[in-house]
């Protein structure tokens, strides 16, 4: 899987938090090879530093899936073509279907695939939204933790599936 392949499954994965019966899951039947387009104002290869930065009004797309950004940046493993983490900044917003989740930053560190959504992190499938200043998916666990600061809380307005249909 090419490296480009793999930064898009992990964009696609944001889009289908594991939130219980919030979001749909990943199934197997998921095509992540299919063509991905990243655009940007600007791409910057740091050979020695192993990123690739993207900047301005970055929007990559992915069949039915497409992430905003102001920037995107890879980091990628000494010696290696895989990546470490990607980190996405500035008012990141991931579409997928119905499903939209925003945050200031999304962090996905690859080695314990853990995704990392900061700052106003919220997710919203139709009128159901949970919300909290960080929003943190263990994926190999199926397990999300949802935190706010001291002073905030963390919201969930779920509705029932019969009542959505109204």
């Amino acid at each position: 899987m090419s490296l480009m392949a793999k930064v898009l499954l992990l964009l696609w994965i944001l889009c289908c938090l594991p939130l219980g019966g919030f979001a749909a899951p990943v199934t197997a039947d998921s095509d992540h090879n299919q063509p991905i387009e990243i655009t940007a104002q600007q791409l910057e290869m740091l050979q020695m530093q192993r990123q690739a930065i993207f900047t301005g009004d970055v929007v990559v797309k992915q069949t039915e899936m497409t992430l905003h950004a102001k920037k995107l940046t890879i980091y990628l493993q000494q010696d290696q073509d895989q990546f470490e983490r990607l980190e996405a900044t500035g008012g990141v917003r991931v579409v997928h279907l119905d499903r939209i989740a925003t945050a200031e930053t999304a962090i996905y560190y690859q080695a314990d695939e853990r995704l990392v959504l900061n700052g106003n992190a919220e997710v919203v499938q139709g009128q159901n939204k949970i919300s909290g200043d960080e929003i943190t998916l263990y994926l190999q666990e199926s397990r999300s933790v949802i935190k706010s600061s001291q002073t905030g809380r963390v919201k969930a307005f779920i509705i029932p599936s019969q009542e959505q249909k109204k």
